[in-house]
């Protein structure tokens, strides 16, 4: 699974956010421009600070995990656990790719709902006189805001849920492309000193 692109979500941005423009300008032609619920704004709120509380959540306990990994690996004794304290669950990393999978959808819905109130504001920027567009261009802004953190926190949890680098002791370089590793030589038994073919001369005994 490869990690979201910001560039992705920039694209996603720009691309909603001139649509939104674009047709709210058109349905301004034709009548007054739609109405911005007041709760826009909660929605991607909402998620957002979900999804960064799951992260951090996430992010304990594969510290915890990785201490007790470095204890083990060093020798050092498990320390007694406090009363009431429970021993930390190693992460299911099933629950860690859906958890993945909900980041990347989350990012891109908060990039589409940003832009998409973002192209709005923009058209409302020249009517700022009016109290109604004025309220409008607020909550547009509030919204944007928003769907911008729960693109962060989307990206901050798929960075939690990384998987880290393997090091030379599994057999890739730092920058993590394989390498072929060259194959164990065979030892040859009986193998003559010399150019190749060796002629093999018979002692013939003369009388």
């Amino acid at each position: 699974m490869k990690p979201t692109r910001p560039l992705a979500l920039v694209t996603a941005f720009l691309v909603v956010g001139a649509l939104s423009y674009g047709g709210v300008q058109l349905w301004s032609h034709y009548g007054t421009p739609p109405g911005v619920p007041a709760s826009a704004p909660l929605t991607p709120a909402i998620l957002a600070v979900i999804i960064l509380a799951t992260a951090l959540g996430f992010r304990s306990r594969l510290k915890t995990q990785r201490e007790a990994v470095q204890r083990i690996a060093d020798g050092e004794p498990t320390p007694p656990l406090l009363p009431g304290q429970r021993a930390a669950k190693p992460l299911d990393p099933l629950q860690a790719a859906r958890a993945v999978m909900f980041a990347k959808a989350s990012s891109m819905v908060g990039a589409i709902v940003s832009g998409v109130y973002a192209g709005y504001g923009v058209f409302l920027l020249s009517k700022l006189g009016i109290d109604v567009y004025r309220t409008r261009a607020i909550v547009c802004g509030i919204t944007v805001l928003c769907g911008l953190a729960l693109v962060a926190a989307a990206l901050f949890l798929e960075y939690v849920l990384r998987v880290p680098p393997s090091g030379p002791e599994d057999g890739l370089p730092k920058d993590g492309t394989k390498t072929k590793s060259a194959a164990p030589t065979r030892p040859v038994r009986n193998r003559p000193d010399g150019t190749f073919p060796v002629r093999r001369e018979s002692n013939h005994s003369g009388s």
